[in-house]
């Protein structure tokens, strides 16, 4: 009989360990979710990224700049599980960002002004390129760009 109470108890330390090994995106709720970096509401859906700490806790952003900018800057590489943004060409998609290819096109605007849109797939990434010119990077690329960027230009991006 005494052997229910701690099987109950095992049962519910799993369940908080397996709520907090998460290692998939979660939803955005457009319009009503904050980005963790510059506070603003996630509007676009073209644009989102998340990223997903080692104890499972999700940090949403309305833009591959925040993103980046957050992972500079707000946390510690080894704390991070996974790192997320949603394909352009494919709104609602996740792809990990260090799988993704990114768009730097000045002629293709994100939500905080650097001109990034990620994709899964080298052909979506071609067709857009095609239309609106940019060039390619990948995720590491994306991370020093946004440090230079933001440390060039705005003050405020690089004390967050």
């Amino acid at each position: 009989m005494k052997r229910f109470p701690m099987l109950r108890w095992l049962l519910a330390a799993v369940s908080l360990l397996l709520v907090g090994c998460r290692d998939r995106p979660e939803a955005i709720d457009y319009g009503i979710d904050e980005c963790a970096h510059c506070k603003m509401l996630i509007s676009d859906k073209q644009f989102g990224a998340e990223l997903i700490t080692v104890k499972g806790r999700i940090y949403k952003f309305d833009s591959i700049e925040c993103l980046a900018g957050y992972y500079r800057t707000a946390v510690r590489p080894e704390d991070v599980r996974s790192l997320w943004t949603i394909d352009y060409a494919h709104p609602g998609e996740w792809v990990e960002a260090e799988q993704a290819l990114f768009l730097h096109s000045p002629d293709l605007p994100s939500p905080m002004g650097l001109y990034l849109s990620g994709f899964g797939n080298v052909k979506d990434l071609e067709t857009v390129k095609e239309n609106r010119g940019g060039r390619i990077l990948n995720w590491t690329e994306v991370v020093q760009f946004v440090g230079h960027t933001w440390r060039k230009t705005d003050d405020t991006h690089s004390r967050m």
